[in-house]
């Protein structure tokens, strides 16, 4: 009985590495270790595909969040960041380097560190913009307030390299607001051929209704609680987005 558990419990063990082995391999192996720059010169040659399964998202990201709280609660660190052009656009993310300008939430971390974020979206052959759960990656010098968790590992593991400072959004869809607002964001049309060009400029890549204004009444709230600069969200928001 003694050894059943024992074997068990290794069995679990070796389970749990091979989980997160494959998410962090996944999210590590370079296909172009390039800054966007480049790659956005060509943004009208590039197609938009989209992945917004709710089942596999929901192996990596809390989307089923219905407030403000919810998402606090769920972060392990809440900064406002300024996007540096440090950037490597891996297989199936883009990793960002992001300066911290404010710290709402999270230990250790203070004004002016460096820190990096495995952003849900790559780029293929310059070719196509695959982006995870209406996620679109950071724009160079923008500023933006961001909800994030360390990346996921067993107990025990000890981060090496830039580990320990680089993390996740807590959901794909509701964990990064820029401070700035471009006001262009509106709902996509499901297998409509769009080019990257057309919607770089977006906060967000959907098809679904219902995450896109979910998404603006959470802005609201960000906006009011963590940002001081002056902003008002009825004059930003993509007309007719309550219409629908």
């Amino acid at each position: 009985m003694f050894k059943n558990k024992i074997y068990w419990s290794l069995v679990s063990l070796l389970l749990l590495l091979a989980v997160v082995t494959g998410i962090l391999t996944r999210t590590s192996y370079a296909i172009e270790d390039v800054s966007l720059g480049n790659i956005l010169e060509k943004a009208d040659q590039i197609q938009v595909q989209l992945n917004e399964d709710p089942h596999y998202l929901s192996i990596y990201f809390e989307n089923q969040l219905t407030d403000l709280s919810q998402l606090q609660d769920q972060s392990e660190v809440i900064v406002k960041v300024k996007m540096t052009n440090e950037r490597e656009n891996k297989m199936h993310a883009v990793q960002s380097g992001v300066t911290v300008s404010e710290v709402y939430k999270g230990e250790g971390l203070q004004n002016g560190d460096r820190i990096y974020i495995y952003e849900p979206g790559f780029f293929y052959n310059s070719e196509v913009y695959f982006g995870y759960g209406g996620y679109n990656v950071m724009l160079e010098d923008e500023e933006y307030i961001l909800f994030l968790k360390h990346l996921p590992v067993p107990k025990g593991y000890r981060y090496k390299g830039n580990e320990a400072i680089t993390f996740l959004p807590v959901s794909s869809y509701f964990s990064k607001y820029p401070v700035s607002n471009h006001g262009t964001t509106q709902l996509l049309e499901e297998n409509a051929e769009i080019t990257y060009k057309e919607v770089k400029d977006f906060e967000l890549l959907t098809v679904n209704k219902e995450m896109l204004t979910q998404y603006y009444s959470f802005k609201k709230e960000v906006m009011e609680n963590f940002n001081t600069s002056e902003w008002t969200l009825m004059e930003k928001l993509p007309k007719g987005l309550y219409d629908w």
